[in-house]
């Protein structure tokens, strides 16, 4: 129990009450008596007030969660007392991995009635996570203490990669708009790869889909049309290695990873084909199948939300051979990876060529923005010459390795963080219209 502002004034009006008189003693009296009274009128209005048995609470919404986005944790509280009372939540949140806005909720519900009570949490690590205890403020009938207590309401929520602005693909995807970054989601529609239909040539087609025969015979020029393929497979492979710990801009290169593996899994979902998942370090961690539908992505989502990178090198000859074995049809595989030494991505190099055999393999890397910067320094002292040196080397190297990835018939993507996603999905339609195989 705690007292009020209200009870404060009040006690304090007893000093008012000294003025008045003159002898000491008499003051005295007066003072101790108010304050009996005062602390009389306390314990009365403690007694009087309802224990806070009388509140019914739960937790109202999902036990979802979507990483460095605004999340909303709802309360539903019931007032089963006979008259109006004030009561004030506070959620027990885990430590370090969460920021909180407005974390003391505070509303007066009336009797009988229920009331909805909310905060908005902002968690910084994908994974599952305790919340166990809500804490409770009432304040009593006549407003002069508060009483609290504690309430066990246990809920495991599972912070999930943020998916929130998805829909904002979807419609770029469908109005073949342009994205943040100045590219266009290519337009697939005449580009594919099965033949569709034939029509009449305009300026402007490409001369290559004209039908010689079918010109000849109806004394015009007429183009083949063609679609994309639908349903096949594209496999996305996460490597969860030493590189992929690394920070970027506040956020570790997987979980740029991850949140664009989502978003080109459900792309490539809707159009028309579907989508599998290998997560691997050392060993292959997660295998899922392609798939499609609203239960293959939760399946996609519950595989992911609570992997985690390792410290270790990354065994990309046994997850390539695990895929080759586990995967007939052949598919479209980005894999999602990164290297800091040379002898990282030389390996990459020579393993990837067991996926060219049968699959079309992309691997999609992310720039080091802080080598970059270091190679633009201006600076002329001997450490900062000395770096840029370093740095430069370093990217020279890089891009001479990506060009030995190319040369072998791996599609390569490069991408800074920003655009990671928007690259890989405009990569995959570019491979469906064709223009890449």
């Amino acid at each position: 129990m705690s007292v009020t502002k209200r009870f404060i004034v009040i006690v304090s009006i007893g000093l008012i009450l000294l003025v008045p008189f003159t002898e000491l003693t008499i003051s005295l009296m007066v003072f101790l008596g108010y304050n009996f009274l005062c602390l009389l009128l306390l314990f009365i209005d403690y007694l009087i007030s309802p224990k806070l048995a009388v509140f019914d609470i739960r937790r109202a919404n999902e036990d979802k969660l979507f990483f460095k986005a605004d999340n909303t944790v709802i309360f539903d509280v019931r007032n089963n007392y006979r008259l109006p009372l004030e009561l004030t939540l506070k959620d027990e949140i885990p430590d370090f991995h969460f920021s909180v806005k407005n974390t003391d909720m505070k509303k007066t519900i009336i009797p009988h009635s229920s009331e909805a009570y909310s905060y908005q949490v902002i968690p910084s690590k994908r994974g599952a996570f305790l919340f166990e205890n809500i804490y409770l403020k009432m304040k009593s009938r006549l407003g002069m203490c508060y009483k609290y207590g504690k309430r066990k309401l246990p809920a495991d929520y599972k912070v999930y990669p943020n998916l929130k602005d998805l829909s904002k693909y979807r419609l770029l995807l469908t109005k073949n708009m342009a994205l943040e970054n100045g590219k266009r989601i290519v337009n697939i529609k005449g580009e594919g790869l099965e033949f569709e239909s034939m029509r009449e040539y305009f300026p402007g087609d490409d001369f290559r889909k004209i039908n010689w025969n079918v010109s000849a015979r109806a004394d015009k020029y007429v183009i083949n049309l063609y679609e994309a393929e639908k349903n096949q497979p594209v496999i996305i492979m996460i490597d969860t290695g030493r590189p992929m710990s690394y920070i970027l801009k506040g956020d570790k290169k997987l979980d740029y990873a991850i949140n664009a593996a989502l978003i080109l899994s459900d792309i490539v979902n809707g159009k028309g084909d579907s989508s599998g998942l290998i997560v691997f370090d050392t060993e292959v961690k997660t295998f899922i199948k392609p798939g499609k539908g609203p239960f293959h992505r939760n399946t996609l989502m519950e595989a992911l939300y609570h992997i985690k990178d390792t410290n270790k090198t990354s065994d990309f000859y046994g997850a390539f051979r695990e895929l080759v074995s586990r995967q007939k049809r052949r598919s479209i595989v980005f894999v999602f990876t990164d290297f800091e030494t040379e002898v990282e991505l030389s390996d990459l190099v020579a393993r990837v060529k067991i996926l060219r055999k049968r699959h079309l393999p992309v691997v999609v890397l992310m720039k080091n923005d802080s080598v970059i910067k270091m190679s633009e320094n201006t600076g002329r002292d001997s450490r900062t010459l000395y770096e840029k040196s370093v740095a430069l080397e370093y990217l020279a190297n890089r891009k001479q390795l990506i060009r030995a990835l190319n040369l072998n018939g791996v599609i390569c993507v490069e991408s800074d963080a920003e655009n990671f996603a928007i690259d890989a999905v405009n990569r995959y339609l570019e491979i469906k219209s064709g223009s890449l195989i």
